[in-house]
């Protein structure tokens, strides 16, 4: 009877994370749900053992800064505070105090992998098959004009299941790459020809998935993603560099035959140099320029904000308000100010509301979990299976914290939301592996 209500118990928290992506699709409210029941049940089963074990060097860093996050929302809600028209007075300390759900999601995660309670085949099918069925959905979208739920297309960008949300390319980019890691896991005659054309088969459905999707960003992660997994998944390297032709060829075809596509990708390219033209600019301290280009006005605007806050920032989600006390002169030269809700750039936006104080404890965490797992990767033997779903991980985790993307922000449920799962599951693995290096 106790062994049934165990696996029942293991059953439902797996259940329960085996759901966010399709709570991804359903919408922000739904995921905050999803999250917030998943921490619930596991602290309703396990209490306080969630925090019991002795914290590593990680742990540490992460428990400071939420503590710096609180601080942080505490004294810039309370002495900083002269926004005009906000949503309440207390806006800024509330949304520091709901950012904390990600730090009980954090040590929850790390707990299930650490006492192996995590089914890994439940999960990795999951969230696989939700990327899988994105990119199928967009395909039919894009060749019928409609999607099976009858969200209609429109020009260059397609949204599949997320109606009028273009963000079927980043969700494809996060979760595709679960299901040939699931077959490389869970197969078991791995030497046959089928095993093969299976993973070649998802990655070229994934690959039209992400292109018809129209974020192009998402396909350049996408294509890291894959260069990580070719550098360390040696029995399907053929098959991904196959598909990196594939990508390529189909990429080429697109192009040559849809003029939206061509200006595209095209442009992407081009304001990219732009891009590069003014940071050079920027750091040889020539401040002019006359290239009109919104993803230079948002890096223009995301610095000037952070410099009325250098330091400490304004707090979380005060990006808005802050932007628009800059003073209208300074961005003439970019056709005004851009004050949306986010920098759209994770570290400016980072700046922006922590400070450089904030800024320096992420990227330090970041540095810390990147040079454990190429420690683990590269000089520990053994532990076979979790390399692979440590080297994924990897991969997932370097596309999401890339400096040189445009994203949404830090600070939302979907965004946060995926970087702490990569976080929790990254340090439970360490943490594993600690662990059986003990015994």
């Amino acid at each position: 009877m106790l062994i049934q209500k165990f696996y029942s118990k293991n059953f439902l928290i797996n259940f329960i994370i085996s759901l966010i992506p399709v709570s991804y699709i359903l919408g922000n409210l739904i995921l905050n749900l999803n999250i917030i029941i998943l921490i619930f049940i596991v602290f309703y089963f396990f209490g306080f053992e969630v925090f019991k074990k002795k914290f590593n060097t990680i742990d540490k860093f992460i428990i400071f800064f939420f503590l710096y996050v609180i601080i942080n929302g505490t004294l810039n809600n309370f002495f900083n505070f002269d926004f005009p028209n906000p949503p309440n007075e207390n806006f800024i300390l509330l949304k520091s105090l709901l950012y904390t759900r990600f730090f009980l999601l954090y040590f929850a995660l790390k707990f299930l992998i650490y006492k192996n309670i995590i089914n890994y085949k439940i999960i990795f099918y999951s969230f696989g098959l939700c990327g899988l069925f994105v990119s199928i959905d967009i395909i039919i979208q894009y060749f019928y004009g409609k999607d099976i739920f009858g969200f209609e297309s429109s020009g260059r960008r397609l949204s599949g299941p997320f109606n009028d949300e273009y963000i079927a390319g980043s969700f494809i980019q996060k979760f595709f790459i679960f299901l040939p890691l699931s077959i490389l896991l869970f197969f078991k005659n791995k030497n046959n020809l089928h095993f093969y054309l299976l993973i070649l088969l998802i990655l070229t459905i994934s690959f039209l998935g992400l292109i018809f999707a129209g974020n192009r960003m998402p396909l350049i992660l996408f294509i890291l993603v894959l260069g990580i997994f070719l550098l360390y998944q040696k029995k399907i390297q053929k098959i991904l560099l196959i598909s990196l032709i594939i990508l390529s060829a189909s990429l080429s075809y697109l192009m040559y035959t849809n003029k939206e596509f061509t200006y595209h990708y095209r442009g992407f390219y081009v304001k990219a140099f732009q891009i590069s033209d003014y940071l050079k600019a920027k750091l040889n301290s020539d401040s002019k320029t006359d290239l009109y280009n919104t993803h230079i006005k948002e890096i223009e605007t995301g610095i000037l904000t952070w410099q009325q806050n250098k330091f400490f920032g304004g707090g979380i989600k005060s990006f808005y308000f802050n932007c628009t006390k800059i003073e209208k002169s300074l961005m003439d030269q970019y056709g005004g100010t851009n004050c949306n809700s986010h920098p759209h750039n994770y570290y400016l936006e980072i700046a922006t509301a922590l400070g450089i104080f904030g800024l320096f404890i992420l990227i330090t965490i970041f540095f810390i979990m990147l040079f454990m797992i190429l420690k683990i990767l590269h000089f520990s033997k053994g532990f076979f299976n979790e390399k692979k779903i440590l080297v994924t991980f990897l991969a997932l985790f370097v596309a999401e914290i890339f400096p040189f993307k445009s994203t949404g922000s830090f600070f939302t449920t979907t965004n946060a939301t995926f970087l702490f799962i990569l976080i929790g599951f990254i340090v439970g693995l360490l943490e594993l592996k600690n662990m059986k290096n003990k015994i």
